[in-house]
């Protein structure tokens, strides 16, 4: 008999959350990765607001920099944009002992990370999220990847950062657009496992829509990644206990592949997913419609959008039909039996869940 005996690294991984992170982001580099080269990978916004500094950390620190600048947004999560960053990672030489800076949103580190996952066969990366989408939730867990036309995430892989070093203070340069998406994450995990979240959430909704200073949305933050720590710990390969993070991704992975990832942020795609996953919830699963209700409600409070702007078509339900999360039998949406608890269905038919989605077109509103 052989045996081969693997040992994933890292092994484990910090994940800290506190403000001037990115002034020290080249000792904190350093304290994790002893190579002299970094590959900073960011977009075009974060560039042009914390690139220089997080240059000039990390070469005060002794290390070699490359930096390589994406555009902003959900289409830069392409084959294409990793492309370009293989070639021009191997025209520099970069070789296995480089580390790859990821500094900004969810997409740059799917991207960033993706790009490390497989370029030289795995190359080490961290990750300096810079929303707080990406602080709490999407930095966190090693699922990197890039989208195709036909689907969201098709192409990926697991590969944890050595590090997730958030800085709060970068909320303050959000759009009001961006932290209202980001927030939709934070209310998933209150949804489907952290229910004392979610009376948190309303104190930010009757302060407003704007975006509020940072330590009052950090305690939030630290405890959505708390959450996603430990549900990665328990199924790092999503095959059991992760697939609960998917609450509301479903449909929400199919509106933006069916727009061409022109018309929501990812965020505010999953808010119209999961108003769609609760009222599925009443239908199929005993949610109550009051709890149900509360939890939409709570949605809109916090200036996300819970309605279709008219009633999707065939691209949406073809997008659908061919998500990753498809079963051998029908689709499989994550639902909630009660708030603060999940459950994975497979959807035997769309007719009910067609019947949900028309519900919830801007025109009609009203109950399934």
């Amino acid at each position: 008999m052989i045996r081969v005996r693997i040992r994933v690294a890292p092994a484990e991984y910090e994940v800290r959350v506190a403000p001037g992170l990115l002034a020290r982001a080249g000792s904190l580099v350093r304290s994790v990765h002893r190579g002299a080269v970094a590959a900073v990978v960011t977009d075009r916004t974060v560039d042009r607001l914390y690139g220089a500094k997080v240059v000039r950390s990390l070469e005060a620190a002794g290390f070699e920099v490359s930096r390589s600048v994406l555009p902003a947004g959900e289409r830069a999560k392409s084959l294409h944009r990793v492309e370009t960053l293989w070639t021009r990672w191997a025209r520099m030489g970069l070789g296995r002992d480089a580390i790859v800076v990821a500094l900004g949103g969810g997409v740059v580190s799917d991207v960033a990370g993706f790009a490390a996952a497989s370029y030289a066969r795995g190359i080490s990366w961290v990750a300096f999220p810079t929303t707080v989408i990406g602080q709490a939730d999407a930095a966190i867990g090693g699922k990197v990847g890039v989208n195709l036309a036909s689907g969201k995430n098709l192409i990926g892989a697991f590969h944890h950062p050595l590090a997730v070093f958030a800085d709060i203070d970068t909320l303050r340069t959000l759009t009001p657009r961006a932290y209202r998406a980001g927030l939709a994450e934070i209310a998933k995990i209150g949804m489907i496992a952290r229910p004392h979240l979610l009376p948190r959430l309303e104190g930010l909704a009757r302060a407003g829509t704007r975006v509020p200073r940072p330590s009052l949305v950090a305690p939030l933050i630290r405890a959505a990644a708390s959450a996603k720590a430990a549900t990665v710990e328990a199924d790092e390969r999503d095959q059991g206990a992760r697939l609960a993070l998917n609450f509301g991704h479903t449909v929400g992975h199919a509106l933006e592949a069916a727009s061409g990832y022109r018309s929501h942020l990812h965020g505010e795609a999953v808010s119209i997913g999961m108003a769609a996953a609760l009222r599925l919830s009443v239908l199929e699963v005993g949610l109550d419609p009051v709890d149900a209700m509360e939890a939409e409600t709570l949605l809109a409070r916090l200036g996300l959008p819970t309605r279709f702007r008219r009633e999707p078509g065939e691209a949406f339900w073809k997008a659908l039909a061919r998500d990753k999360k498809r079963g051998r039998s029908g689709v499989r949406m994550v639902l909630c039996p009660a708030i603060g608890e999940s459950k994975l269905f497979t959807l035997p038919a769309l007719t009910t869940l067609r019947r949900v989605v028309r519900s919830l077109v801007r025109h009609t509103g009203g109950n399934p």
